[in-house]
């Protein structure tokens, strides 16, 4: 998979750019903010429907305005594909091959990508919807019936939550029951699916830690299913807990059980990553994460995404950044910022200049 141009207008500080991509490694080279990070999160938005970095489109908006527009021809397995996405009069229309999409569902997934930025760490150090979040956007990527059973979980939570909110006589237990039933049918689903993408990448980025770290160290990765490491036991008592609860629900006004509440825990050497990982053990792990992602999605769709490098080679010691170089030398297509003090990664097959809004091709 691999993008041959983009339009950015009024996106960030673009009023009107043009760029064209060759396969290969691609570099966007300048200092720091010239506008290097907003055509990643322009690609990035066009292909999710959603930015990594805020969660109101009016911010992606150039100063001033009140919409922008983002054009991409892409091609997947020999075939081209033109993706638009428009922001105008506070609506969203994205499109695949100049026909509107009524879903996101519809959208999502139509490119694959990996993003990977210093910013990733939380991952490892934030808390629980950082990896929840991690885990649903991908999981999306290669199932897009994913994003419509989260639209539906979401509403029924909503739905739920203002319930609780309501004065503690006015709470039924045949409405909680209600809620309940459609909790564990949504939610056993979302389970499952984060329980099966979890096992995938566990499996790869084990194997890719245990060679960043000479085979010291060993990388896991389990997802706690309602706080059990047994989806099978998870799922069998998901209905007894929500019961078990309903009445520390209605005294707390909230949701004591769900797939929203869930975590991964990440331990090297089986100690928590998260607490007791140094900065470089942390990298390290994201590191794998992105790696074992590109493979995950080869595996289940044939062919590598599209790689998006933001600022991390400056992140890696010598070492890693020698490894994620080799590695993505396979990759169809990569693009990547970096600050004029950086080298050019070898074998490039494009380089950018960026300044102040302005992107110049330099070979």
């Amino acid at each position: 998979m691999e993008i041959q141009w983009l339009h950015l207008q009024n996106f960030r500080n673009y009023c009107d750019q043009e760029l064209r991509f060759l396969s290969g490694i691609n570099v966007l080279q300048g200092e720091n903010g010239q506008g290097k990070t907003n055509v990643l999160e322009g690609i990035y938005y066009l292909l999710t429907g959603k930015s990594y970095r805020v969660h109101k489109e009016q911010e992606l908006a150039r100063w001033g305005e009140n919409e922008f527009h983002l054009y991409g021809d892409f091609l997947v397995n020999q075939r081209k594909l033109r993706l638009e996405s428009h922001y105008r009069d506070k609506r969203k229309v994205i499109k695949i091959n100049h026909v509107p999409c009524q879903r996101l569902s519809e959208y999502v997934g139509t490119i694959n990508v990996v993003f990977f930025s210093p910013d990733d760490l939380i991952m490892v150090k934030g808390g629980p919807a950082e990896r929840r979040r991690f885990l649903d956007l991908h999981i999306a990527q290669l199932h897009s019936r994913h994003v419509h059973l989260l639209n539906a979980y979401n509403k029924v939570i909503q739905q739920k939550n203002a319930l609780l909110k309501r004065s503690f006589q006015g709470i039924k237990k045949d409405q909680m029951e209600l809620w309940n039933e459609q909790i564990v049918t949504i939610g056993s689903q979302i389970l499952k699916n984060r329980w099966d993408y979890t096992a995938l990448l566990s499996e790869k980025s084990k194997k890719i830690y245990e060679q960043l770290s000479s085979g010291e160290e060993a990388l896991t990765m389990d997802y706690l299913a309602l706080g059990k490491n047994n989806l099978q036991e998870a799922l069998e008592s998901f209905p007894k807990m929500l019961e078990d609860k309903m009445a520390m629900e209605i005294e707390r006004q909230m949701i004591l059980v769900g797939p929203h509440r869930d975590d991964i825990i990440f331990k090297l050497n089986q100690k928590s990553a998260r607490l007791y990982g140094s900065q470089g053990q942390q990298r390290s792990i994201v590191l794998s994460l992105k790696l074992a992602e590109l493979e995950v999605m080869r595996q289940e769709k044939g062919e590598y995404p599209l790689l998006l490098l933001d600022d991390v080679l400056s992140e890696l010691d010598t070492f890693r950044r020698e490894y994620l170089l080799n590695f993505v030398k396979f990759l169809k297509q990569t693009i990547i910022t970096m600050t004029s003090a950086d080298t050019p990664a070898a074998h490039i097959s494009s380089l950018f200049r960026v300044e102040k809004g302005q992107i110049r091709r330099e070979n």
